[in-house]
């Protein structure tokens, strides 16, 4: 006997539609919810609010459960007036790894534009999940999760449009559906959830925050991604309240690609304080020099503090007796004045880890003599790029050396930048995943292109990965009166 098909339309709009009406009039009382459910393309259901949602923050909430033999996803979407005019989503798809037999559930949240994703996996299980939005409309930004599982804290929305409907449908039509309903709409948070802090908090004796981001690199992952990586990133730190920020080269990916020099250009016009380069492999010296700054090395000092930018590019070019002489001026004169002494450089002069044994990745001659003055004259950090890694850090001798992941592309790592906190007595590092809050000290994983990696696995291979927050005794205390 042939099996009846069981319509997912019907499903969820039994189980939608008269939550939603109840749900959405009990929090929001001046708004109605009086449509009837509206059939659309895409196996779903549809519902208009009468009143669109246009500014504040609420919080959205609703069951899903997927189909029993698992082949079977939804999505779970605020929406504008258009049907096509997604603001927030949350999806689900069945996925199995080439060569498991474990069923999972791949996950993903979406930011800035429809079709780009965030995945988180977790296994598949036939069972009810809870679906949980927070949208901040003044903001223009939301955060996610399935059951207690984060999928994203600071989510561009993908649209500016006012949330005008709820579109909660199937990915397939299988013959056992997957099931949605009991949904809430609300301004106060969900029992069980409150939306963390998403950057660190300063204490009462801050001297100044300074920011540093690895490689935007515009072009490696996708030139418009990269743009809207980078843009999020310049948005974040001017929230974060950083007096200068560093850029820790390769700003362009093609070194010859005039377009990604002027991107940049019209990105760093979001910062709100100064920002400063440092040359990469990927720039072109005399680019460099005509785009963004009119000297390769040079220096700078705030508030008690000597910057030093110095040009090196890796892959053995090496640095000239005239270069160091140079950086060793500098760091005379950072003794003379009693300043503590932070050097950017794309390629670090730390070369004990995986990528630093790579003669790519290695500064070559001149290296020598650098980390000797280094050590004569107390360094106290060294900020790179260059490895699209996690953060990595390594302690050696006098330094502090801190690897960056960046906006780009990150292997087995978050997008994100780092906040550094100056105090008399210590400064103080903080990681910010671009789509997540800052790692606290109690972090135990961090998300990857892979989903969420635990940091317990990660530093079984790579022990220098930096977990949490990193505190610095200073070389060089001040006594703040």
């Amino acid at each position: 006997m042939m099996r009846k098909r069981r319509s997912p339309f019907v499903i969820i709009t039994a189980k939608l539609s008269f939550l939603l009406g109840i749900c959405y009039c009990l929090f929001y009382q001046s708004l109605v919810v009086s449509a009837e459910p509206k059939a659309v393309a895409g196996w779903g259901e549809s519902r208009l609010l009468d009143e669109p949602i246009t500014e504040g923050v609420f919080w959205v909430q609703c069951q899903f459960e997927p189909s029993k033999d698992g082949s079977s996803g939804a999505f779970f979407d605020l929406r504008g007036k258009k049907s096509n005019e997604v603001i927030a989503r949350i999806a689900a798809e069945p996925f199995q790894r080439k060569g498991s037999d474990e069923k999972q559930i791949r996950w993903h949240s979406v930011y800035t534009q429809p079709d780009w994703r965030l995945f988180t996996f977790t296994p598949f299980e036939s069972r009810a999940y809870t679906l949980t939005m927070r949208v901040d409309l003044d903001r223009k930004s939301y955060a996610c999760w399935v059951d207690q599982q984060t999928l994203g804290e600071d989510l561009p929305l993908t649209s500016s449009a006012a949330v005008s409907q709820i579109y909660l449908g199937n990915a397939d039509t299988p013959d056992d559906a997957a099931e949605g309903g009991q949904l809430v709409i609300s301004k106060t948070a969900p029992k069980g959830f409150e939306f963390p802090r998403l950057l660190p908090k300063t204490e009462d004796d801050l001297i100044f925050r300074f920011a540093a981001v690895g490689d935007p690199q515009l072009g490696f992952g996708g030139f418009d991604a990269d743009k809207a990586r980078f843009a999020l990133a310049v948005d974040q730190i001017n929230r974060a309240g950083a007096e200068l920020t560093l850029m820790l080269g390769d700003m362009v990916h093609i070194k010859t690609d005039l377009k990604a020099y002027e991107a940049m250009l019209e990105l760093v016009k979001g910062f709100d304080a100064p920002y400063h380069y440092v040359r990469g492999n990927h720039e072109i010296a005399e680019l460099f020099i005509r785009y963004f700054y009119r000297e390769l090395h040079y220096s700078f000092v705030h508030k008690g503090v000597r910057f030093v930018v110095i040009d090196a590019e890796g892959n053995h070019v090496g640095m000239s007796d005239s270069q160091l002489d140079w950086v060793e001026a500098e760091f005379q004169k950072a003794e003379t004045a009693g300043e503590e002494i932070v050097i950017a450089l794309h390629v670090s002069p730390w070369q004990n880890n995986e990528r630093g044994r790579g003669k790519y990745n290695q500064i070559g001659v001149g290296r020598d003599r650098l980390r000797a003055l280094m050590k004569q004259y107390q360094v106290l950090l060294c900020l790179s790029g260059h490895y699209h890694r996690p953060v990595w850090h390594g302690h050696e001798e006098e330094t502090h050396y801190l690897v960056l992941g960046g906006t780009a592309m990150v292997s087995a790592g978050s997008f994100g930048w780092c906040s550094f906190d100056v105090y008399p007595d210590r400064i103080v590092m903080h990681h910010k995943p671009l789509f997540f809050a800052y790692e606290r000290a109690d972090v135990k994983q961090l998300h990857s292109a892979q989903g969420w990696l635990s940091y317990q696995e990660i530093k079984a291979q790579h022990p220098y990965t930096q977990q949490g927050p990193l505190t610095i005794p200073r070389k060089r205390p001040v006594t703040v009166k």
